[in-house]
């Protein structure tokens, strides 16, 4: 990245109030940063960090008053976290632009499998028959694509995926590493006092511009799919089991895990350790707090937490109250003693 502060402001939108001249070439937080580096000010408890900052320009709010900078660089912006990423896609793109595009020698490529244009394939990469990659793919080494996987265009795909066979994958979709895609659900049936496995015979959709995190797993359905609706955001370390449906624009935080055949609406968010029952339904922009047991259905909007779960205001009254319950016990023993007395 290499831009004048006034090049820079055009491309995030913002107004620039310093010097046009300043060369900026890389991004850094406030404390970090240096004079030929940009930061941003998205809270204002920073505030006396982004007064004490070496940043060459700092992205701050439109309402930020800038006289408070004296002889430092801002540019203005709607959103100064949104501008601060526009920055940082700038460079993501630019660091996947130096990969070569290429085929490594030693990745082991069916001849029955079909590769879209302009690809990067790493080392030790397996490919097996009727698999279609799209263009424009980085598919970094130890990945593993099963028999007739159907990957978009412009995926990117980390270090150790695992994709089984027949999964079908949208456009712009990214693996973080060890992500496994269509394992077996976890399926058995109780026969004479033994677990007998049934069978996964079906499939895992995702759509496009969806985002999976490191050691996520997706399980393939019994039957028919389990699918991941467009643009969701999962984290590391989620478990989704076989046949849940999970709408569009959902994010997922890490260490989530949902049974198997729960739907989850569009717009929904989950906070971390979170554990969601089987066979139940999740609205639309429904929002789940952290920690929390869902084991019924939730409606469109609802805003829920804590096991068992009720709607968030009360969980946090009920946690709260838990606090004191010690306290409670032994005024409850004595109330109990003294009317023993009398």
């Amino acid at each position: 990245m290499r831009f004048t502060a006034f090049e820079l402001a055009a491309v995030v939108s913002g107004e620039l109030i310093g010097d046009k001249d300043v060369v900026l070439t890389g991004v850094n937080g406030l404390l970090e940063a240096k004079n030929n580096e940009v930061s941003f000010l998205g809270n204002l408890k920073y505030l006396h960090d982004a007064l004490n900052t070496r940043a060459g320009a700092i992205l701050v709010g439109l309402n930020t008053d800038a006289v408070q900078f004296k002889n430092k660089n801002i540019i203005k912006v709607k959103n100064p976290q949104y501008a601060y990423s526009v920055v940082l896609s700038i460079i993501e793109k630019e660091r996947l632009s130096l990969i070569n595009k290429k085929i490594h020698r030693s990745a082991s490529i069916s001849d029955k499998a079909k590769i879209g244009k302009d690809p990067y394939i790493g080392q030790n990469v397996v490919i097996e028959n009727g698999a279609e990659i799209g263009d424009n793919a980085k598919i970094f080494p130890n990945v593993y694509i099963g028999r007739d996987v159907k990957i978009g265009k412009d995926c990117l795909i980390y270090p150790n995926v695992v994709i089984r066979e027949n999964s079908l994958i949208g456009d712009r979709v990214v693996l973080q590493p060890c992500v496994v895609i269509g394992g077996d659900g976890f399926g058995f049936v109780s026969v004479d006092g033994k677990a007998q496995k049934i069978p996964q015979i079906g499939r895992v959709e995702i759509g496009n511009d969806v985002e999976i995190g490191s050691n996520t797993t997706i399980d393939r359905a019994t039957v028919d799919a389990t699918r991941i609706g467009n643009g969701a955001k999962i984290d590391n370390l989620v478990m989704i089991a076989h046949n849940v449906q999970v709408g569009e624009n959902c994010i997922i935080v890490s260490q989530v895990g949902i049974s198997g055949s729960t739907h989850l609406g569009d717009n929904v968010t989950i906070g971390g350790q979170t554990g969601i029952a089987g066979h139940i339904k999740i609205g639309n922009n429904v929002m789940i707090s952290s920690q929390s047991g869902i084991s019924g259905n939730v409606k469109d909007g609802g805003i829920v937490g804590g096991n068992p779960m009720a709607p968030l205001n009360q969980s946090i009254k009920i946690r709260a109250l838990m606090r004191k319950l010690p306290k409670m016990y032994s005024d409850l023993r004595k109330i109990k003693k003294d009317l023993e007395d009398k």
